[in-house]
């Protein structure tokens, strides 16, 4: 399996669209990180680029984000990526965290961009 968080430095970024890069972990059945890459960005409109094709090229199943609009989601969901989102600070501690299912779904998700007619 392999999972994206939107990162800025080493902090979950808080929009998913503008992020500084990916990172991508892989991980075994039994949720040990096999592997890290990290996937530069061009800092667009998540719902306007290509991101979700190219994270879906790279094999990427479930996205862990801090804040995303309800038009990225779909495009990511499209390419068969599920989206969790809520998460804040470390990148490696937004892993542990959805490793022990420590995370809030009620979120508000970020409809400014949902038409992408910005």
């Amino acid at each position: 399996m392999k999972i994206a968080i939107p990162a800025k430095e080493n902090k979950v970024d808080n929009h998913f669209g503008h992020c500084d890069h990916f990172m991508i972990f892989e991980l075994n059945d039994q949720l040990e990180v096999l592997s890290t890459e990290r996937m530069e960005t061009d800092k667009t409109c998540g719902c306007k680029s290509n991101l979700a094709e190219e994270l879906a090229a790279q094999g990427v199943g479930l996205l862990l984000a801090g804040g995303i609009g309800e038009g990225a989601i779909k495009k990511l969901n499209q390419q068969k990526i599920d989206v969790i989102a809520g998460f804040k600070g470390d990148i490696e501690t937004a892993i542990e965290q959805w490793k022990r299912k420590d995370y809030l779904t009620n979120f508000s998700i970020c409809t400014e961009h949902d038409s992408c007619s910005h």
